[in-house]
């Protein structure tokens, strides 16, 4: 449920070195999203970061009876630089997690939300294991690669290992199962060694490291009695087929617009790619198996630009690699697969008129 705005000052964390600036806020279930004065906050942001609380809970065996409420705060620049004390690992972040709270530069950053919901499961995780999840849930990018030489790395080295993770801990809940993950969450301690990490897995997966590895490495095809874990913009409204198997899909991109998520900055601020956005979300499933024109027209103005990202939804999420990006206004001929597929409708300005289309050939 979504609450009135309302200005606020509470203090973030003991690694602040000043009260939080003034804030609006609106309150989700599990997500309490606090934003700069100036800046637009869209209808659906809260809603779509409630939903990614509870696939993390969901993904950690967190029943959400038991979750504590979480806090994010999106902050201008001048905001986010005030909070932090020189020297913070978060000052030159994109944004940054503790505890159950969590601030950053972007309206859209969930996953720092994540962290804010595993850390009531273990709030000093290995950081290849907390990484690597906060990307898993948002199917952030991958990169395959044996994982053992970033299993180690400590909090100023594992950027590195995000993407490496990320793949890891996808193969690991799908093929092994959220309560497993659960204890190898918990079982791997901050500053660990390869030892530590065989301690665990054996405890939690009945195998060596090495072994669990090796099993990773070798699925390089996706079976077909696996549950699924699909992402998170799957949970999107579905887009009905014509009768020759076309998508069609018409809207407007409006901030206010209860499905639209994401924010704006201030109208005399430059909107920069990447800092904020519109989106809108569906899916569609193809039937047969086919070659179709994609054609996207979306918002277009002087330094702002838009996109359409069309990416599987089902299969192993480790393999995933259907994943197309199209630029502004434009008509690409694409192969899609049998299975469902999400549709992110990104705009860098508001617009009348958004539209995506999906012709068989």
């Amino acid at each position: 449920m979504r609450l009135a705005a309302r200005l606020v000052v509470f203090p973030l964390v003991a690694a602040c070195h000043a009260q939080m600036p003034e804030t609006e806020v609106v309150h989700g279930e599990l997500v309490d999203y606090h934003y700069s004065l100036g800046l637009e906050l869209c209808g659906g942001t809260v809603a779509s970061w409630d939903a990614t609380a509870r696939r993390a809970a969901e993904l950690l065996d967190l029943p959400a009876e038991g979750l504590k409420r979480v806090v994010y705060y999106w902050l201008t620049e001048a905001d986010y630089s005030a909070i932090w004390a020189d020297g913070s690992r978060c000052a030159a972040a994109l944004g940054c997690a503790f505890g159950l709270r969590a601030t950053g530069h972007l309206p859209m950053l969930t996953h720092e939300i994540v962290h804010t919901i595993a850390n009531q499961l273990n709030g000093s995780a290995a950081p290849f294991l907390a990484e690597g999840f906060a990307d898993a849930v948002i199917d952030g990018r991958m990169e395959e690669r044996d994982p053992r030489p970033y299993m180690t790395l400590d909090h100023s080295e594992i950027t590195a290992g995000y993407w490496v993770a990320s793949r890891f801990v996808r193969y690991l809940l799908q093929v092994h199962g959220a309560e497993r993950f659960a204890a190898l969450y918990r079982g791997v301690p901050q500053a660990s060694e390869l030892d530590d990490w065989d301690e665990a897995v054996r405890a939690s997966y009945g195998m060596s490291l090495d072994a669990l590895v090796e099993e990773y490495l070798a699925a390089t095809e996706c079976p077909s009695d696996l549950p699924s874990l699909p992402r998170l913009e799957c949970d999107a409204p579905a887009l009905t087929a014509d009768p020759a198997g076309n998508f069609v899909w018409t809207n407007s991109l409006r901030c206010d617009d209860p499905e639209v998520v994401g924010g704006m900055q201030p109208p005399d601020e430059p909107i920069l790619i990447g800092e904020t956005h519109l989106e809108l979300r569906r899916t569609f499933e193809v039937v047969e198996a086919g070659e179709y024109e994609i054609a996207v027209v979306t918002p277009e103005g002087e330094g702002t630009r838009g996109q359409v990202v069309i990416a599987e939804c089902d299969g192993c999420a480790w393999l995933r690699d259907y994943n197309a990006t199209l630029e502004a206004s434009m008509t690409e001929m694409h192969w899609l697969e049998p299975g469902r597929y999400s549709v992110i409708l990104r705009g860098f300005i508001e617009a009348e008129t958004v539209e995506f289309r999906a012709t068989r050939q």
